[in-house]
């Protein structure tokens, strides 16, 4: 029985091997060698540079995180006292209305109370023209009692006070 043949692998050259007991690599790839002192020089001068600019990237990027936090939280502080601003603006305005309300009402009520005013002088001044004709016919009446009461005393004989 035969296998199946993989045509990927098929259409694929095989790498070369090497081989560890050689010493030399295969053709086609290069052996590791040292580097040079100047080669490490230029690569531990470059890795402090690298170091010193993510310092300074790192450095740069908390500023920049610490001041969009800043930013955000004076924008939401900011935010917050507007809209208690606004509230108490509302409120300030509730109160402005029931205020006018109450004038209203007071206005109203002081206006009632001129009309009774006006009401109760006018009750007043009927009152008074009614006692004095009623004081007056009362006057009428005891003198003329009392001036009946004299003619019967003079009639009886009855001596006068005072006289």
């Amino acid at each position: 029985m035969t296998s199946p043949v993989e045509t990927t692998a098929a259409m694929t050259p095989q790498a070369e091997q090497h081989d560890p007991a050689d010493g030399a690599p295969a053709s086609g790839t290069t052996a590791l060698t040292e580097p040079s002192p100047e080669a490490v020089a230029d690569v531990s001068s470059d890795a402090g540079e690298q170091a010193t600019k993510r310092r300074e990237l790192s450095q740069n990027a908390v500023i920049g995180l610490f001041g969009g936090l800043v930013t955000v939280l004076l924008g939401a502080l900011i935010g917050l006292m507007m809209w208690q601003f606004d509230s108490l603006s509302d409120r300030i305005d509730g109160q402005n209305d029931r205020i006018n309300s109450l004038g209203a009402r007071i206005d109203w009520l002081g206006a009632r109370i001129d009309s009774l005013g006006t009401e109760l002088r006018a009750e007043m001044d009927d009152l008074e023209t009614e006692m004095r004709a009623g004081f007056a016919e009362i006057n009428a009446v005891l003198l003329d009692h009392t001036d009946r009461l004299a003619r019967l005393e003079t009639a009886a004989g009855l001596p006068r006070p005072g006289g």
